[in-house]
């Protein structure tokens, strides 16, 4: 009798979906990088998906307008912690404008990829914009733990195709 791991592996393969999925994403989704919470961020941002309780937290230290450290915690699928694990490690060590900059032009790919992939994405990339809010919003006096941005998509029925 096959496990569940062997029976989703053999569907994959059935259906070619494995080869669509690249090395650097098979690494990521068994290694995920960032994923922790930050205790001294200086910048925390929410978003949620208010349809199926999902959320993602992105926690930033900011140093010369340079994006010194940078994680994620999820309450979500499996997309959404490979897009997060994927996008911090590309922005980390970079200024907070061109980690903007990279939330934009992936924001503009994943419009290529199945609504469900996108909408998962897409909470991390809100997420990282609420955090960059918040860091603003700290800096300008203003005291809150942290910023939420509410999705206007969800992905609460979204076919997997």
């Amino acid at each position: 009798m096959k496990n569940i791991k062997e029976k989703n592996q053999e569907e994959l393969e059935q259906t070619g979906q494995v080869e669509q999925i690249s090395a650097e994403v098979l690494d990521h989704m068994m290694n995920p990088r960032n994923y922790k919470t930050m205790e001294d961020a200086d910048g925390v941002g929410m978003a949620v998906d208010n349809k199926t309780g999902e959320f993602a937290i992105v926690y930033i230290k900011v140093e010369d307008e340079n994006l010194e450290d940078i994680s994620f915690g999820i309450n979500a699928c499996q997309d959404t912690l490979v897009a997060g694990s994927l996008f911090t490690e590309m922005i980390k060590k970079d200024s907070v404008e061109n980690g903007l900059k990279a939330m934009k032009i992936m924001d503009e790919k994943l419009l290529q990829a199945p609504k469900k992939q996108r909408v998962c994405s897409l909470i991390i990339l809100e997420a990282f914009k609420a955090s960059v809010q918040n860091y603003k919003n700290r800096q300008n006096g203003i005291d809150e733990e942290h910023f939420q941005i509410d999705l206007r998509d969800s992905c609460e029925g979204v076919n997997l195709g």
